[in-house]
């Protein structure tokens, strides 16, 4: 594809190698998947076993060592060309690999050995294990800093309770990142997480997704019936306040939407030129208008500029964990990386859609009949734009704050 964004690292061109391989194989199962609202679990199994759901991995923990934020996403753009859906899943899932990494490399650049060592051990066994770590944090009425998912301490065990109205690839994991809030010792409200196993008594995965885009994502809605874990919930931090820290948990979160959005862009913008050529050797000049002639155009420009704040935003993020390689970074400057990148993902949700939309019109009347992949893309264009964090919602109320100066307090 033509001036399309570029891997930075060694690892990150076998992985974008990778992903461009599978969606090629994945597209054409991905319209009918579509249709029968069927989520791919052969094709995430394929993924698992080739070591690309485990790429941001070290490779002595079972990874493909790929430790740029910028090729990892850009990995995924590619896999979204093929099949959006199943790429929402796989990027949470690969989410939590990022973290564990990065978590792991900021303990072994601060001399915490035993911490490292400990990270290590848990990235090994996901990988080992073939564990699939979905995110479950999405919730009605949502407040991104006070879940209403809560945990609490029986005497015995932290038992977990509440609703998750979205969780991707949820048919295919095998466990769960939960967001919780609970009261400390010192009566504070504290936001934590937990990895939950899918069969742990008292989970229940509703079979619920039917969409009018990403239907093949299986973003089903989840129940925590009292579920127990055996010790608190890690990652404490005082509700309702943004943190360095909760910045970084949601740096890549935002830009893994923005990736899937870009993939379903450059994959309708091949489509319509694929149709319009091909009407072209049929009837000759007929198929020729200048008005398509103007709509490529505009689309030439978005798909630039698309491109453009993707790949910045990325490597922003990229930067940001190089000059913090042992801590989190001050607040302002997380809050300006966060920012950036959710100004990326604002406009790449909305020039996916306006892409999308020309490219409906230049492949012609029949894109809107529902066995082209191109109505696939013009519904799922306009999924990654609810999706949180940001969504736009929030999104503009945050980058508004922040760009007249002030601290932004809320999300």
């Amino acid at each position: 594809m033509i001036n399309e964004i570029q891997p930075v690292t060694e690892a990150g061109r076998r992985m974008v190698a990778m992903a461009e391989q599978f969606a090629n194989q994945f597209a054409p199962v991905a319209t009918e998947n579509d249709r029968t609202v069927t989520y791919p679990l052969d094709h995430l199994e394929q993924l698992k076993q080739a070591g690309y759901l485990y790429a941001p991995l070290p490779e002595d923990a079972g990874g493909m060592g790929v430790e740029s934020v910028h090729d990892i996403l850009l990995a995924s753009s590619r896999l979204a060309r093929g099949d959006a859906g199943l790429t929402l899943g796989v990027n949470m899932h690969q989410i939590i690999m990022m973290t564990y990494a990065r978590n792991y490399r900021m303990a072994a650049a601060s001399g915490n050995e035993a911490k490292a060592a400990g990270i290590h051990r848990a990235m090994k066994r996901a990988a080992d294990t073939g564990m699939l770590i979905g995110a479950a944090v999405s919730e009605p009425e949502q407040d991104l800093l006070r879940p209403s998912t809560t945990v609490h301490f029986d005497g015995g065990n932290w038992l977990i309770s509440g609703r998750k109205i979205f969780s991707s690839g949820a048919p295919g994991m095998t466990h769960f990142s939960v967001s919780l809030a609970h009261v400390d010792n010192d009566g504070n409200e504290v936001m934590a997480y937990a990895v939950v196993p899918k069969d742990a008594p008292g989970v229940v995965v509703n079979d619920d997704w039917d969409a009018m885009g990403m239907r093949d994502s299986g973003s089903c809605s989840l129940i925590f019936n009292n579920v127990a874990v055996s010790r608190e919930p890690a990652n404490g931090s005082l509700a309702g306040i943004i943190t360095s820290e909760y910045l970084e948990q949601y740096f890549t979160s935002g830009a893994s939407h923005a990736a899937a959005a870009t993939g379903i862009a450059e994959s309708a913008h091949e489509l319509a030129v694929n149709a319009f050529n091909a009407k072209m050797e049929r009837t000759g000049e007929r198929a020729y208008r200048p008005t398509l002639q103007h709509l490529s155009a505009e689309n030439v420009i978005d798909l630039a500029a698309l491109r453009g704040v993707l790949h910045r935003s990325l490597k922003m993020l990229d930067e940001y964990y190089e000059r913090h390689p042992a801590s989190v970074g001050p607040e302002d400057e997380a809050n300006a990386v966060f920012a950036e990148i959710q100004a990326g993902k604002a406009f790449v949700n909305q020039a996916t859609q306006r892409i999308v939309d020309r490219e409906m019109t230049i492949a012609g009347g029949g894109a809107f009949m529902s066995g082209p992949p191109l109505s696939r893309h013009y519904r799922d264009a306009r999924a990654t734009a609810f999706m949180h964090p940001l969504a736009a919602n929030l999104s503009y109320e945050y980058l508004g704050t922040w760009g007249l100066g002030l601290k932004p307090t809320r999300l």
